[in-house]
């Protein structure tokens, strides 16, 4: 693909305009809200995040109601969220192991990225699980939090993504400076840590239940699941009956054609799946190429039966998978080997193998000069192709059953004619059952990387209160240290860095004028400012200014403040501990990442 074709595609891809649009409102809401600054975060392309307090008094009415049952609630939230941090690593561990030596495509790990690694028609099945499970998990940090006292600054909505919008869902901000204070005791931070993970577990096994009890949940109005006609293929794709059925045919039924024995029901969740009755796998019908079959369709729209009558073509293995890169040329994207039961392992081919001909045929797909094509013929042994430098390569073909020549998808029947069942159709438990799919895969990816030992993750939260434990502190020697802030339109109060502090030596604001580019320097007098206890735990640690009235600030000034505090000699131990897991953590995650991409390519989901 060339990189004006790739820009194109970029750019036409609808999730793209989609994005586009997400942040043309984005800018719209900026102008709108240009005097109130805080109340929107943006840092194009990740994220844009909309600050509100409306949903403040919502959180807390909820983490008022029974306190001491959410408070045992969140304390169970720990163990069970420390139980998904060995949980994850060992996971992540395993995974690695097995990408290094036996790769297979259940042991991708990829990014969900709409049109790039999922297609936009699978994406739309996303959406209300991400809203839900993000949306749920920073509620209950914003409970947990409220439950312990700690204030929540402000809720709000998010969207985020790298150009392409990729989730949106609502956030919470809580004081972290208070919250991290010698204020609260470390079990308030465990539990506001492990709120969101805990919860999205909690999910995560909800949507594991409802799927395994998936057909007794719609059973009241719905029976049989069955399969309905999505495309039919023509010869040229490798079908056999395009022209006998239609698109939205639902497959009720079928029996030997002129057979006097009666249909055989179709249930997919049974014995009698379409599939099974085709491959034999049933006493009261046997399939052979060649065989004719009547088939008992309903058509959906008009609620009407009817017979068909359609032809069981030959289903062929020949051991490999490709893909046509133009009209005339076919590449050969993956060889199926003798542990996977691959019957042309040994042939000589190897992956992106360009093919020109088959059968001493040039490929050409707009005649109707395919590989499928050739896949129809009833008496099939071998197949020659052959390369673009002449070589040729002589495939064994192996009878693997027979083939309607159908692209299917799931239906369900309305049990006794439910009215229900018919208004929302025999689709809509496949939606139901994607959705929950999703739910639960979403939720338990969510809970299994929140919980790694990672900066951005609240796994590193959890493990740096455990680290902080089992070290200890010691507070024998004083330091010095300086902070800068950037002075605010009314600021008063300015937290520094560090809780424990001795003393203030010095506070110097650095403005500059707008006439010369040199900054000026202001050293402010003792009576001009304080250190006071903002945050109630007992230390001074928060400057508090009191400036003249005449004294002219501007906006963006550097405060710069010289201080003297109590060090805790085993900060440094515990840092090294803490980073030593991040970096193990790292190397484990990211080689996930790249061994998934080097070992089986680019992965993507699509819909089917």
């Amino acid at each position: 693909m060339s990189f004006f074709s790739l820009i194109l595609s970029i750019i036409t891809n609808p999730w793209f305009i989609i994005s586009i649009i997400f942040w043309l409102i984005v800018l719209v809401l900026i102008f709108i809200l240009r005097n109130k600054k805080d109340s929107i975060l943006v840092f194009f392309p990740f994220i844009a995040m909309l600050k509100t307090k409306k949903l403040n008094n919502f959180i807390s009415k909820i983490s008022k109601k029974k306190p001491r049952f959410w408070r045992i609630f969140w304390n169970i939230g720990i163990f069970v969220s420390f139980a998904f941090i060995i949980f994850a690593l060992f996971f992540f561990f395993i995974n690695l192991i097995n990408l290094l030596y036996q790769p297979r495509i259940e042991n991708a790990v990829t990014p969900l990225i709409p049109g790039v690694t999922v297609d936009l028609p699978l994406f739309a099945y996303l959406i209300i699980p991400l809203l839900f499970i993000l949306t749920t998990h920073e509620l209950a940090h914003g409970i947990a939090a409220n439950n312990d006292g700690v204030d929540i600054k402000s809720t709000g909505i998010l969207g985020a993504g790298l150009f392409f919008l990729i989730g949106m869902g609502a956030f919470v901000e809580v004081d972290e400076r208070e919250l991290n204070s010698p204020k609260f005791h470390r079990n308030t931070r465990l539990r506001i840590a492990a709120a969101g993970t805990f919860v999205n577990a909690i999910t995560a096994a909800i949507a594991f239940f409802l799927l395994l009890i998936f057909p007794i949940l719609i059973s009241p109005i719905y029976g049989d699941r069955v399969i309905q006609v999505d495309s039919v293929l023509k010869e040229d794709e490798g079908g056999f009956n395009y022209g006998r059925l239609s698109k939205g045919d639902v497959i009720t039924a079928l029996k030997k054609k002129d057979s006097d024995e009666g249909f055989i029901n179709i249930n997919g969740d049974g014995y009698y799946s379409l599939q099974n009755l085709l491959d034999n796998n049933s006493i009261k019908i046997k399939c052979s190429p060649g065989d004719k079959l009547t088939l008992k369709i309903y058509r959906p729209r008009v609620d009407k039966t009817i017979e068909k009558n359609i032809i069981l073509g030959p289903r062929y293995k020949i051991g490999i998978l490709y893909e046509y890169i133009s009209n005339r040329k076919l590449k050969i994207t993956y060889i199926y080997s003798k542990e996977e039961d691959g019957n042309n392992y040994n042939k000589d081919l190897y992956e992106d193998l360009i093919i020109r001909k088959i059968n001493g045929t040039r490929i050409n797909k707009a005649e109707g000069q395919t590989l499928e094509k050739l896949l129809t013929n009833f008496n099939l042994k071998k197949i020659k192709l052959t390369s673009e430098s002449g070589k040729n390569y002589y495939l064994d073909v192996d009878f693997d059953g027979v083939f309607i020549g159908i692209i299917s998808k799931l239906y369900w029947m309305p049990r006794n004619d439910n009215i229900i069942a018919k208004t929302v159709g025999g689709n809509f438990p496949d939606f139901l059952l994607r959705e929950l799919i999703w739910f639960w895969v979403i939720a338990f990816s969510v809970t299994l990387f929140n919980m790694l030992p990672l900066p951005i993750f609240d796994g590193d939260r959890m493990v740096k209160e455990m680290v902080n434990s089992g070290i200890g502190e010691k507070y024998k020697s004083k330091k010095k240290k300086r902070d800068k802030f950037i002075y605010k339109n009314k600021e008063k109060f300015y937290g520094l860095s560090e809780y424990r502090v001795e003393k203030i030596d010095s506070i110097k604001i650095y403005t500059q004028d707008q006439t010369r580019t040199e900054q000026s320097k202001i050293i402010l007098g003792e009576n001009n400012y304080d250190l006071i206890d903002k945050i109630g735990d007992g230390y001074k640690s928060t400057v508090s200014f009191d400036l003249p009235e005449q004294t002219e600030l501007r906006e963006n000034s550097i405060i710069e403040v010289s201080y003297e505090y109590w060090h805790d000699e085993r900060k440094k131990i515990k840092k090294t501990i803490l980073n030593t897991i991040r970096i193990l953590t790292l190397f484990i995650v990211l080689g996930n990442f790249l061994l998934s991409y080097i070992q089986l390519g680019s992965v993507a989901f699509w819909l089917s």
